[in-house]
């Protein structure tokens, strides 16, 4: 060391830790708290835009099969019928909400849209309440915003609505807030309690995690840690009990679900692949690292229960097939910006060039995926009006659901490509054929219903009751062809329980849709 080692800021050895006031600046607006009030209000905003285009938009963009988006409409309706028990479905909640959805629209992709903005409000309330006293305003409202962009974009589905609910009760369960009321924190409890009920009755593997993180709630989440914990426990079960006795059974058959995840081995499925998610993965890496070496002992709890909240998180969407990119977000925003965050220290009070270079980089890299899945949604929203605008006009009033373009079958044999024979023996059929399909199988049941004849349609649901005429829906397709004067048969790749039939019914089943007259 120089021997005027006492004047270390004019030595050029000592020149990282001179101040940096435009970076600091810079710094301070991203870790900058203001009134929770305001903070709940910026959030809602900032998610209001995607909620008001899925409310709005014209029709649902989808790259499922027109079938498989009918099939939990029909099986929704069944179960307000009475005709299938709601403890046997896969996702009682996510069928309420198909229901409430189904108040407000008749067209099934119109159903659908409703249904993903209900869930994004679902998702923003709570998650804008927690973050108003854990995460300074920019970060809250663009991590808000985000999750409400992610549950009501086209392609999201009730894997990525189970996942947001997840994040946003975890958040309650492992975060410390800034109010540490315990009236607040009694509040926060029975809305994470709401929470908890919802993955309880929507996704068996989401539940179990849920209850892994509402463990350790009296440890992590502030002085009234215990109070929250009780809270969301108590709510938890004064609803679980009315769900008891409104639909007897449902409880044991949701344990039986949950079980059922750590009986079977599961593999990891859907979701977006490892390279589709490496850029945000290696990032969310170095701001665990970055707080890990800045904070220390310290900061521990910070950067270390992000960390198992984020492998939790990611293994359970894997599971599920959910996309995994809010779970990164989140886990950096809390390592970064949460109020066990070392990098507060490094910023606020003794700081100088080091560490609010850290403080800015981490907070650039947080706040630049979580605006990257606002992007990735509105891209999708672009994708559905355009898609939408180019579709037939009967596909998007009718069924108001739309796949991305490509040549279809119609269009070749419109242009004499192909004859319809031809075309149908050596091409499976487009998602846009079998709504063209659908479509005219339906016009025909109309008109034949209109004349006082049950009609179905046999595929795996009874999505004649969704397409053809307003009435009580069958447990399945089946049952439906069982009770009516007509059914329509589909082609075999229509869908996979048409295919199934092919034993006992391969004598009906052929190129087109045929009548058959029972």
């Amino acid at each position: 060391m120089s021997a005027n080692s006492d004047n270390w800021d004019r030595d050029e050895d000592f020149a990282w830790r001179r101040p940096a006031p435009l970076a600091r600046g810079a710094a301070m607006v991203m870790y900058s708290w203001k009134e929770p009030g305001w903070s709940f209000l910026w959030s809602v905003l900032a998610a209001a835009p995607f909620i008001m285009a899925a409310v709005l938009a014209p029709a649902l963009l989808s790259l499922s099969p027109t079938v498989d988006m009918i099939a939990p409409i029909a099986e929704a309706r069944a179960v307000s019928a009475g005709a299938e028990a709601l403890s046997d479905n896969a996702s009682p909640f996510y069928v309420m909400l198909l229901l409430a959805a189904d108040i407000f629209a008749e067209a099934p992709g119109r159903i659908h849209l409703i249904a993903k903005a209900l869930s994004a409000l679902f998702v923003i309330y709570p998650m804008a309440y927690f973050a108003s006293s854990r995460l300074p305003i920019i970060p809250a409202a663009l991590t808000t915003g985000a999750l409400g962009a992610y549950v009501a974009s086209p392609f999201a589905g009730p894997s990525e609505f189970a996942l947001a609910i997840f994040l946003v009760t975890s958040f309650c369960f492992i975060a410390a807030s800034a109010d540490n009321a315990p009236a607040r924190a009694r509040f926060e409890g029975l809305i994470a309690g709401v929470g908890l009920f919802a993955l309880w009755q929507l996704n068996p593997v989401f539940s179990l995690a849920g209850f892994i993180a509402l463990s350790a709630c009296p440890f992590l989440s502030g002085r009234c840690g215990l109070s929250r914990y009780a809270a969301t426990l108590a709510v938890f079960a004064v609803l679980a009990g009315v769900a008891e006795w409104l639909a007897p059974g449902i409880n044991i058959a949701r344990a039986s679900a949950a079980s059922g995840v750590l009986q079977v081995s599961a593999s990891f499925s859907g979701g977006d692949g490892a390279m589709g998610l490496s850029g945000v993965a290696v990032s969310t890496v170095l701001i665990l690292l970055s707080a890990s070496v800045f904070g220390g002992r310290e900061h521990l709890r910070s950067w270390l229960t992000a960390l198992l909240l984020g492998i939790t998180a990611f293994i359970a969407a894997r599971l599920t097939g959910a996309n995994a990119l809010p779970v990164f977000v989140l886990v950096a925003a809390i390592a970064v910006f949460s109020v066990s965050s070392p990098f507060y220290d490094g910023l606020f009070r003794s700081h100088d060039r080091a560490s609010v270079s850290v403080a800015l980089t981490g907070g650039a890299m947080t706040l630049f995926w979580t605006v990257a899945i606002v992007v990735h949604a509105a891209g999708q929203f672009a994708l559905q009006y355009q898609v939408a605008a180019a579709a037939p006009e009967n596909i998007r009033t009718e069924l108001a659901l739309v796949q991305p373009g490509g040549p279809t079958i119609a269009q070749w044999i419109e242009e004499g490509r192909f004859s319809t024979v031809e075309a149908r023996e050596f091409f499976a059929l487009a998602p846009v054929d079998q709504s063209m399909m659908l479509l005219e199988a339906a016009g025909r049941a109309k008109s034949m219903a209109a004349e006082g004849w049950g009609v179905a349609i046999l595929t795996g649901a009874d999505t004649a009751c969704v397409l053809a005429e307003r009435r009580q829906c069958e447990a399945t397709g089946d049952a439906a062809a069982s009770l009516a004067n007509v059914v329509f048969v589909p082609r075999l790749d229509l869908d996979p329980a048409t295919t199934a039939a092919i034993g006992r019914a391969e004598a009906l089943l052929y190129t087109e849709f045929k009548l058959v007259e029972q």
